[in-house]
């Protein structure tokens, strides 16, 4: 045989078998058994197993049995290894990062009961629980999972479509042995975390509707509000409307600021004929760690704080949502509406009975982000103090304009003396030219850049740059410009001095950027890792 002919995943008893087989057949007088060990040294009367161990080795290229079955376990633990960062990936990577892995390795999906269970191979997890029935309900020894847990979870039929009935067909046969809907494991990576029942699972990972509706045949509940609040997320609704009836009009109340949050009309719709209560606030803790200490907020508030389509707003207007219920900062979402520029929203809230407590800061703040320098001017020489008032919050409007690629409201407001390095308040810490790269407004970054713009700023979340914020901008479609210009942005950026260091293109990124950007980025000599 050829130096190291062993297979791909070596079975260090199978080799024992073959010395074996080969001393006995050596000692029996074989005459084939005989030349294959004398091969390899002398041949005594009576075979010994080392004798035909050697040969075995020499054989698959290893100079003696202790060097091959050192080779065997380091390829058994590495392969171990890579299934377990399969394992991991299969049910938290939101990439194709599995597909990639299964593709370099095909053995990883034959290798035991777990891959066999979030794969769907519903055929072998029949054949594994036929042998071994405790597999069902016995939980992992380092998660706490059971089976039942890590088919609900999957990624898989997301990643491949194909494998979503076997997944289902998993899910069904777990639970015909035993495997109990209503248990409760740590949430993946965090032991002290709220408990992960199935069903949250099946809605919490990539929405599983199939398993979502078997799970609620099989007595399965919604154990939290959270649980519906994540549902709302989801594109086409279906965990959201399984759940809603077996959940009570709180959790939908709550649930309303998923949609809200991603200006998802239809999801509103759906809350609201599910029970949901635009009159009653949403909690606190529902948006990021920047809010925790914040108060409950009403969900009409929000939404015109979040910059939704007056059609969702009118939903929660006419679901009975208070047209004056203040929020975090005291103001009226007719207040917000007015210094926000949302002229259409105004009016709207006004035809529902808003009251009109708007202020000069509100109405200076909203031809800004017009951009209406006759406005804004006439509401100075009107009130000669206002700017000296303006604060921290009234400054919020530039990284908004430029956010939105509000070029002429962003130079406006850098004419009236607005600070270029303001800071988001909503815990990013990120400056306007990061609002403006992310959200690919390059004529913005332009403007920001000759004003004096830190292009090296750092958000004080993730320690990002505006380049890194583009580049993650391009991928996920983010900002709320109209007509986003990424590979113009990060151009614009590069060119202008931003560091590339520590930039990698790497296909296991979790937010990788747009094709244009990635292809730009290996034009201006940007690494890129296998597989990219």
């Amino acid at each position: 045989m050829s130096s190291d002919s062993l297979p791909v995943r070596p079975d260090l008893d199978q080799l024992r078998r073959q010395a074996k087989e080969l001393r006995d057949a050596a000692q029996s007088g074989d005459p084939a058994a005989r030349r294959r060990i004398a091969a390899h040294g002398p041949v005594r009367a009576r075979v010994t197993l080392s004798a035909a161990q050697l040969a075995v080795a020499r054989e698959h290229g290893f100079a003696s049995w202790a060097r091959l079955k050192e080779e065997v376990e380091a390829r058994q633990a590495a392969l171990a290894q890579r299934v377990e960062e399969f394992l991991v990936a299969s049910i938290r990577d939101w990439t194709n990062r599995p597909a990639r892995m299964l593709a370099r390795d095909p053995e990883i999906a034959g290798y035991d009961f777990r891959t066999a269970v979030v794969l769907g191979d519903a055929a072998r997890v029949r054949d594994l629980l036929d042998r071994d029935p405790t597999l069902a309900v016995r939980p992992d020894e380092r998660t706490g999972w059971t089976a039942l847990h890590a088919v609900c979870a999957s990624q898989w039929n997301r990643i491949d479509t194909a494998r979503a009935a076997g997944m289902t067909e998993v899910a069904r046969l777990l639970l015909d042995a035993g495997a109990e809907p209503g248990a409760t494991a740590p949430p993946p990576g965090r032991p002290g975390g709220r408990r992960w029942s199935p069903l949250f699972c099946a809605v919490a990972g990539a929405p599983n509707p199939a398993i979502t509706r078997l799970l609620l045949e099989r007595g399965a509940r919604p154990d939290d509000d959270h649980m519906v609040y994540l549902a709302a997320f989801g594109d086409d609704h279906k965990c959201l409307e399984l759940l809603l009836p077996y959940s009570s009009s709180a959790a939908a109340t709550a649930a309303l600021a998923a949609p809200i949050s991603t200006n998802d009309a239809d999801g509103v719709r759906i809350l609201l004929a599910g029970g949901a209560r635009p009159d009653q606030p949403l909690p606190g803790d529902l948006f990021g760690e920047s809010h925790e200490n914040k108060p409950p907020v009403p969900p009409l508030y929000y939404a015109v704080q979040a910059d939704c389509d007056a059609r969702l707003v009118e939903m929660l207007l006419a679901g009975g949502a208070d047209p004056d219920a203040a929020g975090w900062d005291g103001r009226t979402p007719y207040q917000l509406a007015v210094r926000r520029a949302r002229d259409d929203m105004a009016g709207l809230l006004a035809r529902y009975g808003a009251r009109d407590e708007t202020t000069s800061s509100d109405r200076f703040i909203g031809s800004c982000l017009r951009g209406d320098g006759a406005a804004a001017r006439r509401l100075l020489d009107a009130d000669p103090d206002l700017l000296a008032r303006l604060g921290g919050d009234d400054h919020q409007a530039l990284f908004q304009a430029a956010d939105a690629g509000r070029t002429e409201a962003v130079r406006l407001m850098l004419d009236l003396g607005f600070p270029v390095g303001v800071r988001a308040a909503d815990g990013d810490g990120a400056t306007a030219l990061h609002a403006a790269a992310a959200s690919g407004s390059t004529a913005a970054v332009e403007l920001l850049l000759r004003r004096g713009a830190d292009i090296e700023a750092r958000d004080t979340t993730w320690s990002s740059t505006p380049l890194e914020w583009a580049i993650v901008g391009s991928g996920m479609r983010l900002g709320g410009n109209p007509a986003p210009d990424w590979p113009g942005t990060v151009r614009a950026l590069i060119e202008a001095g931003a560091s590339t260091a520590g930039i990698v293109l790497s296909p296991d990124d979790d937010k990788p950027p747009s094709p244009e950007v990635a292809a730009l980025l290996t034009d201006y000599g940007i690494p890129r890792q296998p597989g990219s």
